[in-house]
């Protein structure tokens, strides 16, 4: 399996939609569960469901996380492939000798 290499482009967008604190929020509570039903994030937050569902696909968009229905249930999960090249790309930037 190759390993998956993001653009610049790409990582500036990543770096955008980590950086609101609300999508942070939604995608390191994601994180820290195998699975997350979206009614579950909702009880934990205090945006309104559509600001939650606006964030969610946005994250989506990204390749940052997956979702599955279940009946009328939507379960989301990270995708670790992309968060991982996205740090592998900072890393990168960090190793490049600096130039006057």
């Amino acid at each position: 399996m190759s390993k998956k290499r993001i653009t610049d482009d790409e990582a500036a967008q990543i770096g955008r939609a980590l950086g609101d604190p609300n999508r942070l929020a939604i995608y390191t509570q994601i994180a820290q569960h195998d699975e997350l039903f979206c009614g579950e994030m909702h009880a934990k937050s205090h945006i309104s469901p559509p600001t939650l569902s606006h964030h969610l696909k946005v994250l989506t968009e990204l390749g940052l996380i997956a979702s599955r229905k279940d009946g009328l249930n939507v379960f989301y999960r990270i995708v670790p492939g992309t968060f991982k090249a996205y740090l592998d790309y900072l890393r990168q930037i960090g190793s490049r000798p600096m130039t006057k």
